[in-house]
């Protein structure tokens, strides 16, 4: 009897108001704990989604500054090609405009013409003789071909042999040709890139950007520092527009049985020659002072053996079809950068890529 009513006497105790009180108050602390957790999540999640369309919103305004600088490169670039046949730095696409004031900071642009630069896609024009080690080699490169082994022997504090430019120029026709037999002794086919620490396959077709020379045969970080302003990978073979080149490739100028770069001192005269009267054609190289004696044995038109492009494609020129767009945008203390590749013929201008950056 005892123990049944202890028993009882405790199962009553359990039904008190203090104990429900004390119920009631652990659920009141759990509830306040959730509401508290998710009003931390709720203010964060709206913090991250205000962030999100800030971000978005900064980038459209971005994306709208940039592409009105391509716009007016694209108008400033037809309106030349109505007005002038041929291309050269005293146009008004060349100047070097200031920065234009925008509602929030600053918009800068800048027209270059990638024809004024080396196509390293030119490389793959091969001449009737690539095939024939034993033929001399300024026979067996083609004129193309050879204004690049002229560039790499041009760096006065990186020079390269002949013998080591033929061997760079090699391994890049390679890189871009459509079989697997080496050129010559420098090149190098995807068996060679196989055996090499990190594998990978020779591309056997046009680069669509310069910078995969790092991946080539002989190619190392000092080169590519001084090709890197001076080469371009475009989606044709072009012509080197000759008004519009950096002194620097003027070095790639000789006669046709030369592989060697011009001298400074021709270079300077010739950069001078040519600011004072441009050339109308490729045919005025004859007859500048400076070139006597090799302007006549400049090869003008060659046959793209081994290449897509139309034959007779000339590996110099006066006129230009591509060109290259670098704009900045700052907002703020952000900016924002933009590069695209304009092309122009009869039917007017198009963008044919753009890359974007910090």
């Amino acid at each position: 009897m005892n123990r049944q009513y202890s028993r009882g006497k405790r199962n009553s105790d359990m039904t008190q108001p203090g104990h429900c009180r004390g119920s009631a108050l652990v659920l009141a602390l759990l509830v306040a704990g959730l509401v508290a957790v998710l009003a931390v999540q709720f203010a964060q999640a709206f913090v991250l989604q205000a962030n999100r369309t800030e971000n978005a919103l900064m980038q459209a305004r971005f994306t709208a500054y940039l592409h009105g600088a391509e716009t007016l490169a694209s108008d400033v670039l037809a309106r030349d090609g109505v007005d002038s046949p041929t291309d050269t730095l005293n146009e008004a696409w060349a100047m070097q405009l200031p920065r234009f004031p925008t509602d929030d900071g600053w918009l800068e642009v800048q027209l270059v013409d990638a024809q004024g630069l080396y196509n390293i896609n030119n490389l793959s024009v091969k001449s009737a003789y690539h095939d024939d080690l034993s033929a001399p080699p300024a026979q067996r490169f083609s004129e193309m071909q050879k204004q690049f082994i002229r560039l790499l022997q041009s760096f006065v504090d990186y020079p390269h042999s002949e013998t080591e430019a033929i061997e760079i120029t090699e391994a890049i026709i390679d890189w871009l040709d459509d079989d697997d037999q080496p050129t010559g002794a420098g090149g190098a086919e995807s068996l060679f890139y196989s055996a090499e620490p990190v594998p990978v396959n020779a591309a056997n077709q046009f680069v669509s950007d310069a910078s995969e020379l790092v991946l080539v045969r002989h190619m190392n970080a000092a080169l590519w520092a001084r090709l890197r302003p001076l080469v371009t990978a475009l989606p044709a073979v072009t012509a080197f527009n000759i008004n519009t080149a950096a002194p620097d490739l003027l070095s790639m100028i000789n006669a046709a049985q030369s592989l060697q770069p011009l001298p400074a001192q021709t270079i300077s005269a010739l950069t001078l020659h040519r600011a004072q009267a441009s050339f109308s054609d490729t045919a005025g190289l004859a007859t500048v002072p400076i070139l006597e004696g090799i302007g006549a044995d400049i090869t003008l038109t060659e046959n793209n053996v081994g290449s897509d492009e139309p034959a007779q494609s000339p590996p110099y020129g006066v006129a230009s079809q591509y060109f290259i767009v670098y704009a900045s945008a700052t907002i703020g203390q952000r900016t924002r950068y933009m590069r695209a590749l304009l092309f122009r013929d009869e039917n007017g201008v198009r963008t044919l890529s753009r890359n974007y950056g910090l």
